[in-house]
């Protein structure tokens, strides 16, 4: 559950204004993420939102994410995911280490994420 978490995080801190000017009220994270709007997040519409988030997180274009990149993710998070043990999240080790998360938030097992799933992480 806590990844979701810093997963929500993250995303939310690419969708905040950075300019300091009055903005339009932004979409909430649960929006973009559900991507036809349906008031559901599918895993596929998830995967896809996380593979974004990877490449917006990969600022240095590597091809890998180390624990640095990744802003709130604490050691044991890390080193769970990086299977490998080598320091770096290929995009094949972050989306699996998410789609955990989803599969953890998805409560009853339905295949799907609703705002009430995601509330509160």
């Amino acid at each position: 559950m806590r990844g979701i978490l810093a997963g929500l995080v993250i995303m939310a801190a690419f969708l905040a204004p950075t300019d300091g000017r009055a903005q339009m009220p932004q979409p909430t994270v649960f929006d973009v993420t559900d991507m036809n709007h349906d008031g559901k997040i599918t895993p596929d519409e998830y995967r896809a939102r996380m593979v974004e988030v990877f490449f917006l997180l990969d600022q240095g274009k590597k091809g890998y994410l180390v624990k640095g990149d990744i802003p709130g993710v604490n050691d044991e998070v890390f080193r769970a995911a990086n299977k490998k043990g080598d320091g770096k999240l290929s995009l094949e080790e972050y989306l699996d280490a998410r789609m955990k998360d989803f599969e953890a938030a998805d409560k009853g097992h339905k295949g799907y994420l609703t705002r009430e799933d995601t509330e509160g992480q």
